[in-house]
């Protein structure tokens, strides 16, 4: 079971947030949930040193063929969360075959026998994953996470935890994660002129801040599997 202790940044500020940017967004009704945040629900608490901090886009949207809508569905066995230690993926048929949570695990070298077990060697080891965006998001019924909502997760939130996680590297899984950095420092300072997240992989780990940026780890991405298992290297090498 993941320790259930209080997290670095209150969930309530993350709600009020949250809940401003829906107020001047009628658009997105029944597409954002700003008052659901699935790592409170499963429990997400960081281990008492970050070694590295994995930022990822945002949770999902769906379990199984069910659209989340209350906090009970984040503790379903079949809402593939990276947090929800109830879900089983099954055998990985491949080193991007599965959802986020397993493809990490078999990059990372983490054997463990079930979700729960990969879980707790994940925090035992120093690892941490929080989402850029970090309330629902309905992906299925609005294809893209508006840049303003991306921007306003990075300033008022991710920062401040960040900050608060103090993390010795950030790992940035895909472009929405790139995108965040972006917008807060001392990342900004540190991307300004970057390219895409496949250019900025490429240049490998930076150094100041320590920041390592690789495609997102999933199927979608397989053309880019050397890339990212070159990446996963590096990192594991960094932290043994």
């Amino acid at each position: 079971m993941i320790a259930r202790t209080p997290p670095p940044i209150a969930a309530a500020m993350m709600r009020e947030v949250y809940r401003r940017y829906f107020a001047a967004r009628p658009d997105l009704f029944g597409v954002l949930l700003p008052d659901l945040l699935p790592h409170e629900v499963c429990g997400a608490a960081p281990p008492g040193r970050v070694k590295v901090l994995f930022l990822a886009e945002s949770p999902p949207w769906v379990a199984g063929r069910h659209e989340v809508a209350v906090a009970a569905d984040c503790r379903r066995p079949d809402y593939p969360y990276f947090w929800n230690d109830r879900y089983e993926a099954g055998a990985l048929r491949g080193p991007l075959a599965g959802g986020l949570a397993e493809n990490l695990f078999y990059l990372l070298g983490l054997d463990g026998e079930s979700r729960r077990e990969n879980l707790a060697l994940f925090i035992e080891d120093g690892f941490f994953l929080v989402d850029t965006v970090k309330c629902i998001f309905r992906k299925n019924r609005k294809g893209v996470i508006p840049v303003d909502l991306v921007r306003l997760s990075a300033r008022e939130i991710l920062e401040a935890e960040i900050a608060a996680l103090a993390p010795e590297y950030v790992v940035a899984l895909g472009g929405t994660a790139l995108s965040g950095l972006r917008m807060i420092e001392p990342y900004a300072t540190a991307l300004a002129g970057a390219g895409t997240i496949i250019e900025v992989s490429r240049e490998g780990l930076l150094e100041k801040p320590r920041l390592l940026c690789l495609p997102y780890p999933g199927w979608r991405n397989r053309q880019h599997q050397d890339l990212i298992e070159s990446g996963f290297s590096t990192l594991r090498d960094l932290v043994a």
